[in-house]
């Protein structure tokens, strides 16, 4: 059956009811649901949103490490020790506030993608229009009354909710903890989702008891009218029943943590069984930290601290939960904030209302990347001074859709009518062939590259993609195709090489010249697995320090610094030995204080380190 043959186009209008003494609110339904029952009916994709209202300091939030000589004047009264900062694999110029632990072990594990400085052209200062801009996916200059995802499902289900629920779509199509439906589901005549008041108040629900009520016989009436409303709402059996059919939640979530509370709900939920494919949860804090963002006496702790602190442990524990029932791989979740705070802070150890700011992704199905470079910070801040955008939340919002979701084309053309670069966020894709795999793996200075294949049919090549950032790609090699129906294996070998780390995918060109792209493979090099361990002590480096070989290098050793572009900023050469004594004042000028990378090298061997220097 097509989806949308099964509609019945009535006119219909949002009706506040009660169910058992919950306040929801059965507003306009969400067609993704329908969509993934089409194309991931085993496994139906989910999206959680998680606002995090007032603009979040996405420089404390994301410390960028090779920044901090100028961040240091700019903002010295709430910028956080380098020491204290909690370190990435794989990235150390870049780091996480140091009350993220949870986040930091994910992103570690493998289970986070940030996209650096998000934003849109011509920011507001606003919370009001910010905020619409955000979850509306409009211009600066334009104003819309829908949200991006409330286009969407619009867009697949025109006419909805007549005659729903119904034996196909038995299930609330999206769901809203909070007093009020977002923006970002909102349709042309009403929203898409289901508003739950708050944690409280759905415990009652699924336990059968009513908020208490007077003994009057005002108190009388409303006992009967709750009765009423939930033996005859559309959705309380399968809320119920799918909350109690998912035995419970697999870990302990933080107390005393409102967002925990929530997600614990949409964890149950999910595995219970509800299809419902976008949740929407709130952050109990506002991140309008114009005062007292720090505490003076320790900037890692206070408020900010504090509101990240919940954001982590509640994130942390979801993402756990999911990964112990066994449902992981079908849900995503991601951050959203207004905007982010300026360079420089202010007077009264906060930060005011800024620009662009890093958006956070959750899930076992990403691509464990940051996607973008860090900020640059100039060596003279002023007040107006802002992070740039690197990347367009429309960008963001697309790369959900055609992605996550595997909209086609025709139908984000209804939501975002200019078409986006879609950024390697997520690792799957669709595909017009049946992709079983995608792998590569370094072999001296050379990548190998292998995807298996079937299914083919009208495919005419595939080009072999490689990008230094993730998100500007260059064709490196063609492979022909052999349609064939059943596997086959295809490999490249890729030896221009001069960095450490590199991007690839596949362009996959039909003989009908339309295109489609596989997910993206990130394949970093360990330098030192050819060559010994090396040890630097003290670390952070202020002047004097030593550097141990785990086995003795011979001959003459060149003992190198490079900053985070590479540029080499000191070098002192010594003789072999197994530990070398290093001053900075007796081998040239002392480099800025940063993150560098220590290269070990003689004739035949070498080894690095990552050094921080105070």
């Amino acid at each position: 059956m097509k989806r949308r043959d099964f509609l019945k186009f009535s006119p219909t209008l949002s009706l506040p009811f009660l169910l058992n003494g919950l306040p929801l609110t059965a507003k306009a339904g969400n067609p993704l649901l329908y969509l993934l029952r089409e194309q991931t009916i085993n496994n139906g994709r989910v999206l959680v949103l998680i606002q995090m209202n007032g603009g979040n300091d996405g420089l404390n939030t994301l410390p960028p490490l090779d920044q901090y000589s100028n961040l240091s004047k700019a903002r010295n009264n709430i910028l956080l020790p380098a020491s204290r900062v909690l370190s990435l694999n794989g990235v150390p110029q870049t780091g996480l506030h140091p009350s993220m632990t949870g986040i930091q072990n994910m992103y570690n594990s493998g289970q986070v993608n940030i996209v650096q400085a998000a934003g849109y052209a011509n920011p507001s200062f606003s919370h009001f229009r910010a905020t619409d801009i955000l979850l509306t996916g409009s211009a600066s200059d334009s104003y819309l009354s829908t949200g991006w995802l409330g286009r969407t499902l619009e867009s697949e289900y025109p006419g909805y909710p007549g005659g729903y629920p119904n034996t196909d779509m038995p299930d609330p199509l999206s769901i809203q903890i909070g007093s009020q439906a977002s923006l970002v589901t909102q349709c042309t005549t009403a929203n898409a989702a289901v508003t739950v008041t708050n944690p409280s108040t759905f415990y009652e629900l699924i336990n059968g008891v009513s908020g208490s009520v007077p003994d009057s016989p005002y108190g009388h009436e409303l006992t009967f009218v709750r009765l009423i409303k939930q033996q005859t709402s559309e959705y309380t059996s399968v809320i119920k029943n799918a909350f109690n059919a998912s035995s419970g939640n697999t870990v302990t979530y933080p107390s005393n943590n409102t967002l925990a509370d929530q997600l614990q709900i949409v964890a149950r939920l999910i595995k219970g069984g509800l299809k419902t494919p976008v949740y929407v949860v709130n952050h109990p804090d506002s991140f309008d930290t114009h005062a007292n963002q720090v505490d003076t006496m320790d900037v890692t702790r206070g408020n900010h601290a504090n509101m990240l602190a919940v954001l982590s442990d509640a994130v942390a524990a979801f993402q756990q939960d999911l990964i112990n029932m066994q449902i992981s791989d079908r849900v995503a979740s991601m951050t959203l904030t207004e905007f982010g705070r300026r360079i420089k802070s202010n007077d009264s150890v906060g930060s005011d209302h800024g620009a662009a700011t890093p958006m956070f992704f959750f899930g076992t199905n990403l691509n464990p990347v940051i996607i973008g470079n860090n900020p640059s910070i100039p060596d003279t801040v002023t007040v107006s001074d802002q992070v740039n955008m690197q990347h367009d939340i429309k960008a963001i919002y697309y790369t959900v859709l055609k992605d996550w979701f595997q909209l086609s084309d025709t139908d984000i053309a209804s939501v975002f009518p200019d078409a986006y670069t879609v950024l390697p966020i997520f690792k799957q894709v669709a595909l017009p062939v049946t992709l079983l795999s995608f792998t590569g793996n370094w072999i001296g200075k050379t990548v190998n590259l292998q995807w298996q294949t079937e299914h083919e049919l009208g495919i005419d090549r595939y080009e072999v993609q490689r990008s230094d950032d993730g998100i500007s790609f260059v064709t490196i090699g063609t492979v022909n195709a052999v349609n064939s129906s059943v596997k086959h294996t295809y490999s490249f070998a890729d030896t221009s090489l001069s960095k450490s780390l590199y991007y690839y995918r596949i362009k996959i060109a039909e003989q009908s010249s339309a295109v489609e792209f596989s997910s993206v493979l990130l394949l970093k090099t360990n330098q030192s697995s050819g060559g010994s361990r090396v040890k630097v002590f003290p670390n952070p480096v202020t002047d004097r320090f030593t550097v141990s070989s785990e086995k003795k290098m011979s001959g003459s050793v060149t003992v190198t610094l490079a900053d985070i572009n590479g540029r080499e900023v000191w070098k002192q050469e010594k003789e072999s030995t197994d530990s070398f004594d290093l001053s900075f004042s007796l081998a040239g000028k002392k480099p800025v204080p940063g993150i560098y990378f220590m290269r070990l090298y003689n004739k035949n061997e070498e080894t690095t380190a990552r050094v921080m220097i105070q």
